[in-house]
């Protein structure tokens, strides 16, 4: 299963959140300038489409439904999180909603199926697995002929559906030889009255639920917004309500189990984050109407497939004597020499292994490696 943890995916520390928002007007905006300490980011981004439903996954992947159709957002890159251009999907069902996981895709279809895309993968370096998939196959939902009113994927590629009965199932004995799974498990819901533990009253109508990166998160038709870690079986106890704003829908984060983004009942935006230690809080994010959000993990780094060019700024020729050769400078680089001994491994390599190698350095500039051989080498020393 796929997981944000550094350990299990075997990625760099750098990531962080993706978030991408449909406006009431059906228009879709991903949240610019978000990054470690600045968990809310800057600035809503508007990116081309008429969008119906939205997913971002733990492996940075896009997907939207537009039109009853099934669409990847081709390009996105940490330094292009809009990405390019929606490509379309193949598939011959007629689409309802979907969830976008690590390494599975769900979609629910509405003859009251799930079909779980095949082939997917971000690591494998099989020519038969690629980022958009490969094919589908189907599974019948929990309690057909009952329908599917939402589903949720946790960050550990963990399948939740809320069906028009107000039951809550969770797909037990996926793996990535059988991502459809094996059977349906039953998980409690909250109650009302109480204080939801005790399990007085009878369970409030859920409208919406989420995944999260320890919790399972839902909305109540009254507005309430209540989360259950999902590492075990979920019953009443489970549950806890979380303070402060009416929700209508919410979406936590996969690199937080604290930080949560969310639509209040008046169509605005907030995310649950924490301005001060110890202290969160519901905090409003631009003026624009939303209807539905989604958050996923950017991973900072470069498929095989999307890795740019390799390209080296020269240095200015009104800058020195023309008469002078093209000289490759240390300041050329985008750090300086006397931080490499404060980089990782890992994090040097990534920083000076695409730019050029030794041989690239010789032919384009003519540069002589004697005296700054440790920043710009073949391999890291």
């Amino acid at each position: 299963k796929a997981v944000v943890s550094t350990q299990s995916t075997g990625m760099s520390q750098n990531t962080r959140e993706s978030v991408w928002a449909i406006s009431k007007a059906s228009i879709p905006f991903y949240r610019d300038g978000i990054a470690p300490g600045k968990e809310e980011g800057s600035k809503w981004v508007q990116v081309d489409g008429i969008i119906d439903k939205l997913s971002v996954s733990i492996s940075g992947t896009v997907w939207a439904i537009m039109h009853d159709k099934i669409f990847y957002r081709s390009g996105v890159t940490p330094n292009n999180e809009q990405g390019t251009a929606w490509t379309p999907v193949e598939h011959e069902f007629s689409v309802d909603m979907l969830e976008a996981g690590g390494s599975c895709l769900w979609v629910y279809s509405r003859d009251n199926l799930l079909h779980v895309r095949t082939g997917m993968g971000f690591h494998s370096s099989s020519a038969n697995v690629t980022r958009m998939g490969s094919g589908w196959t189907s599974t019948p939902s929990p309690t057909s002929p009952s329908g599917v009113t939402d589903m949720a994927i946790t960050a550990q590629d963990d399948l939740f559906v809320l069906t028009d009965d107000n039951k809550l199932f969770k797909r037990d004995g996926c793996t990535q030889s059988c991502p459809e799974g094996v059977s349906w498990a039953k998980c409690a819901l909250p109650r009302l009255g109480g204080g939801g533990f005790l399990g007085l009253g009878a369970a409030p109508e859920v409208i919406n639920i989420a995944g999260g990166l320890e919790h399972l998160w839902a909305v109540t038709d009254s507005h309430e917004v209540w989360r259950a870690p999902y590492s075990g079986i979920i019953t009443e106890r489970s549950w806890e309500r979380i303070p402060g704003q009416k929700m209508v829908y919410v979406c936590p984060s996969m690199c937080d189990k604290e930080i949560t983004w969310g639509i209040n009942n008046r169509d605005q935006m907030f995310v649950r984050t924490s301005p001060q230690v110890g202290r969160y809080e519901w905090l409003r994010q631009g003026t624009i109407m939303f209807r539905t959000v989604t958050v996923g993990v950017m991973l900072n780094y470069v498929l095989p497939s999307e890795q740019p060019k390799p390209t080296l700024s020269r240095m200015n020729s009104s800058s020195h004597d023309i008469n002078t050769r093209d000289e490759l400078k240390v300041t050329d680089m985008p750090f300086k020499i006397e931080q490499c001994d404060q980089m990782s491994e890992d994090l040097l390599n990534a920083l000076v292994i695409p730019v050029l190698s030794k041989h690239e350095v010789l032919q384009r500039f003519n540069y002589d490696f004697t005296t700054e051989e440790t920043v710009l080498s073949d391999g890291v020393r």
